[in-house]
This record gives C-alpha cells, sequence and structure tokens, in this order.
C-alpha cells in the first residue's frame, strides 16, 4: 500500500483552528518511560484550575478555513476537524499541555499489562454520553473494532493497526490483544485516532448519518452545522470532569487566512491562525495573545533516484551544497520556520537527545560551489546535463519557493531546470508514479520518529501485499530502495519495522541514530525545515493557553475557560 504524503501538514490537514493535530503519531517530551512517556497515577493529579468563581456563560468562537465532511471521528481525514471533535468525544488516554505524561481520561488508570502483547484498562463508571446512556467497556471495544474492520474503511484504521482485538472484559474494564509489541500502544490511545462513540447510536445510524449528528460523551455536545458557515457546539451539564464554563463552542468557516485575522483583531472570532505577513501586526495589535505552536512537520525537496542524475549518490550530495537552506527556509516559511535535522523537526531531535548538531556539521554543508562542482565532476556530470531537469511544486503554493530556489542554484552551474506547477491530484500521482525528476515534499509526523522514519523511509514492497498496481514508491525511500536495492537499505528496513516492536525506549533511540546517520549519508532529499502554526487569540478568554500536546483546552483537567467581558 502506497502512503499518501502530507506537505507539512496541509493537504489533508488544512487550515487548523487553534490545536495543532499529529497527523501519524506523537510522543511526548521530556522524561519518558518505556512507552514513550511518562505515566502518571490517578487522573485527580492533573487537577483542575478554581473555577468557583469564573463566571458561567459566552460563546468562544474560533475560525478554519473549510467545511469538515463528516464529525465521525472514525471517519475524518482533517486536522482541524481532529482537533475541534475532542469536545465532543472523549479518549482513553490525554496527553498533558507539556506532552510529558499520558493522563488517564476515560481510563480510570494506567494500562495493566499481562504479557508483552496483552493490556487490561480499567474503564470510569462514572462517565455518560449526551443521551444520557452509560458509556462502558461495550461502547469502547466496539469502537475500537470497528475501526479495525477493513470493510468499514476508517482512515484510522492504519494507526491502529498493531491491535488485534479489543474485548469488554467486564462492564468497566476492556483488554487490548495486540498483534506485536508495539512501543506506541499507549500513545495512539490519546487522540481521535481513539475515540469512543456510544455503540447503541454509532450501530444503529452508520457512519454517514453518525458523521451528520455526532453523539459523545465530552464538554460540548453537538448543536448544529451549516456548509460555509460554521459548527457549533454547546456545553454538557453532565460533563464527568466538570461542568464546562462556556456555553457554547462555534467553528466559523472562513476561507482566507487574512480574512480570519481581520475578524479577529475586529472581535468577530476570538481565535484564529496568524499568516506569516501578519506577525508584526498581531505582535503589536491590543487585545490580542499569540503563541507559537509546533506542527511537527518535515519539508523539502525529493529526488527521484531512479532517474539520472539523481540516482548517482555524488549528485545528490552535490546539489546539498549547491542550495542554501537557510534560504529555502526564509523564502518558503520565514519566520515560522526553523531547520531540521535527522529528516524530523528539532523538537524531536531534542526530546529524544538525538545528535543533531554532529548531523548537522556532517551532513548539512554551508553553500559551496566549488565543492558541489567538485562532486559533479567525479560523477562525471562536470560539463553539466544534457536534459532539462523538471521540478514539481504545488501551484500557487508558498512550497514552490522550495523548487525555484533550487532552479536557480541549478542555472548558477549551467544545469537548465523548469518548475512544473500540479495540482494537489496530479502531485500525488507523481509521488506514486514516480513520474518526475524533483519534487516538493513534506510531512507532519508528530513527535516520535516512528511517525518519520516508518512513514517516509520504510519499503513499501515489504508491506502485507507490497506495492500497489502503478505505484512505483511514495514514501521518500522507496525510490531508493528499488534504485539500490542493497543489503544496506533492507537493514534499514529492518530496524524501521523492529523499533515500532521495541519497548526498551534508549534501545529504540539508538536505533533510530543508526536509521538516521545511515539514510543522511545517502542524501535522498534537500532537507528544508520544519514549520510552526502562529496561534492568537483574544485576551477576552480567561484560562486558556492552546499547546501542541493538549486536547480540548478550553475545558480539560488542566483548565475551564471563560470569556471576561
Amino acid at each position: 500500500m502506497a502512503t499518501s504524503g502530507l506537505l507539512g501538514g496541509t493537504l489533508l490537514a488544512g487550515c487548523s483552528g487553534s490545536n495543532t493535530d499529529e497527523q501519524a503519531t506523537t510522543t511526548t517530551a521530556g522524561d519518558t518511560d518505556d512507552t514513550g512517556g511518562s505515566t502518571t497515577g490517578d487522573q485527580s493529579d492533573g487537577g483542575t484550575t478554581d473555577q468557583s468563581e469564573a463566571p458561567l456563560g459566552g460563546t468562544f468562537i474560533d475560525s478554519t478555513a473549510e467545511d469538515a465532511p463528516t464529525l465521525d471521528p472514525r471517519m475524518n481525514e482533517l486536522a482541524w476537524v481532529n482537533s475541534f471533535l475532542p469536545y465532543v468525544f472523549d479518549t482513553l488516554y490525554v496527553m498533558s499541555p507539556d506532552g510529558s505524561e499520558f493522563v488517564p481520561h476515560l481510563a480510570a488508570d494506567q494500562p495493566q499489562q499481562e504479557d508483552e502483547t496483552t493490556f487490561v484498562i480499567p474503564i470510569r463508571d462514572d462517565v455518560t454520553f449526551h443521551d444520557g446512556e452509560d458509556l462502558t467497556a461495550e461502547d469502547v471495544a466496539y469502537t475500537i473494532n470497528w475501526i479495525l474492520e477493513p470493510d468499514n474503511a476508517s482512515p484510522n484504521r492504519a494507526n491502529l493497526d498493531f491491535i488485534d482485538e479489543v474485548e469488554a472484559t467486564g462492564d468497566y474494564e476492556v483488554t487490548f490483544n495486540l498483534s506485536y509489541p508495539f512501543a506506541l500502544f499507549q500513545l495512539n490511545l490519546t487522540d481521535m485516532n481513539a475515540p469512543v462513540v456510544p455503540k447503541h447510536i454509532a450501530e444503529e445510524q452508520g457512519p454517514e448519518a453518525f458523521g451528520e449528528n455526532p453523539i459523545g460523551s465530552g464538554p460540548f455536545q453537538f448543536e448544529s452545522q451549516e456548509s460555509s458557515s460554521h459548527v457549533e457546539l454547546t456545553r454538557y451539564d453532565d460533563y464527568f470532569l466538570q461542568q464546562p464554563n462556556l456555553d457554547a463552542v462555534r467553528m466559523r468557516i472562513i476561507p482566507e487566512a487574512q480574512v480570519q485575522f481581520v475578524e479577529l483583531a475586529s472581535g468577530g472570532v476570538h481565535e484564529a491562525n496568524v499568516p506569516k505577513d501578519l506577525l508584526g501586526r498581531a505582535r503589536s495589535e491590543d487585545g490580542i495573545e499569540m503563541s507559537r505552536v509546533p506542527e511537527f512537520d518535515y519539508n523539502g525537496l525529493l529526488f527521484n533516484t531512479m532517474r539520472e542524475p539523481f540516482d548517482d549518490v555524488q549528485v545528490r550530495e552535490a546539489m546539498q551544497y549547491l542550495v542554501d537552506y537557510d534560504e529555502i527556509l526564509n523564502a518558503t516559511a520565514g519566520d515560522l520556520g526553523e531547520r531540521n535535522y535527522g529528516f524530523m523537526p528539532q523538537e524531536v531531535n531534542e526530546s529524544w537527545d538525538f545528535p543533531w548538531e554532529e548531523w548537522r556539521d556532517e551532513f548539512y554543508p554551508e553553500q559551496d560551489y566549488e565543492q558541489a562542482q567538485s562532486l559533479l565532476d567525479d560523477a562525471g556530470y562536470g560539463d553539466g546535463y544534457g536534459e532539462t531537469i523538471t521540478i514539481s511544486s504545488l501551484a500557487s503554493s508558498k512550497f514552490k519557493n522550495m523548487a525555484i530556489v533550487l532552479q536557480d542554484e541549478l542555472s548558477e552551474i549551467g544545469w537548465d531546470a523548469e518548475v512544473r506547477e500540479v495540482t494537489t491530484g496530479q502531485w500525488l500521482d507523481q509521488l506514486d508514479t514516480g513520474d518526475f525528476d524533483v519534487n516538493i515534499y513534506g510531512w507532519s509526523g508528530g513527535q516520535d520518529p516512528d511517525g518519520f522514519f516508518y512513514y517516509l523511509f520504510r519499503d513499501l514492497r515489504n508491506d502485507e501485499g507490497g506495492l500497489d498496481d502503478g505505484v512505483a514508491g511514495n514514501a521518500s525511500a522507496s525510490f531508493l530502495y528499488q534504485s539500490e536495492d542493497s543489503e544496506e537499505l533492507q537493514r534499514i528496513d529492518e530496524q524501521i519495522r523492529e523499533a515500532r516492536q521495541v519497548i526498551d525506549q534508549d534501545e529504540r533511540r539508538e536505533i533510530y541514530i543508526d536509521i538516521a546517520e545511515s539514510l543522511q549519508g545517502m542524501y535522498p532529499h534537500i532537507p528544508a525545515f520544519s514549520e510552526a502554526g502562529a496561534v492568537a487569540w483574544s485576551t477576552s478568554v480567561q484560562d486558556y493557553e492552546p499547546s501542541a500536546f493538549e486536547a480540548q483546552p478550553l475545558c480539560n483537567q488542566w483548565s475551564n475557560s471563560y470569556i471576561e467581558e
């Protein structure tokens, strides 16, 4: 099966609202346990802020660029919807605001491990759905097993396919039977990959009807949806954590990012993403706070190693000397960009204590035309390349600037290159078929290295069923595997798959260091940057600060927001 590429989380994600969502997988920062994150004991340890004096009432208005095709979390593929639906649906665990802990949520405690593939999770017995019915273990087992059923075609299935089956082994106890040991087991139960829906309603309605009128157990319940206008939720008074202070949460559909910001500045919404050209205004605007929220993505230029001249590693290395990485970053992301090393965002490098400074010095050189020319001489291309290099880019995309930078640098050494603008569909087709010389590429992989290496650098031919007909690659190293097909690359593929099943965090770290260093020396990319979103919100919203990790920040274990008129 081919893995769909996401350009920095923007293709399937669209423009998100307040809370970024990790497309593939996330993990915790800071001190970690064997599963990739620190554990906590009782859920009450998280605590809630004292809101006894906070006024009830008010509607929090957020903004996003596009409609939601479905509000069924089992079938959704948009990142902004994934960040909005935790107000309607709960999960077994949630991430703490700083990303350091897996906190029991619907679960009453941490997983109890019976053997390396069997985990028992107790469920809280005081949770009700929005129709007043109790949430039980049957609902948990039904939801996960429904997602795992291939005939249901849930886009979440790929993220849960390490699970063989979930059993309700008591009224308020579920047993997870895994297909194999999986290091990210608990992590993947913290977001909308594994929500809990009411069996008695979802089973009767089916996903289409349920997606139009969703019912969950979260702090807000679905009220209405109007296409191209808004989605509205209202307070659920019987929410098991606490009664929300807000009356309602509304997501307005505002396609243009600049218009979203104008609405924020004028009081039409309480929150909006800030385009890079409006960062200065946002910093100086009265009544607005702003935060930089990492998107945990990776963006760059991808070489088709199945085609001349990029089938030669010396040519690919020469390209690293030819370009100025900072120029690419500034032309594309500006102040919202950050250099990345090891094919991962800097936040991942730092939280895992990877030797990224050594990688920077060895694999990410300063621009040096003479060294580029020397490598091309050794590869037999010192007098140029006779054909025109095609560099594909999404039409009218900011990522086109990456392609233009490479085009200009190639012209400096006498190589002809043209930038071809393609539609999203054509771009995805090219990544499948390999019909390009160089292409833009990006992926939102979360804060665990698996989210990047497994999805971008495994040999897709070794997946169950192998490559689909007509697919030559897609994941960024697939072309490399087919063009070289070496024992070294097969060893890397085995390591990528092994790392998912290694529970010990120190052992996983060493595996990923080996993988990163091996791949960087093959230069499959021009690695460019990771991006962050700038989120701004009205100072009238109290007890609120968005986080890259925290779900439902308007009402959770740590906060209960309200609007101060």
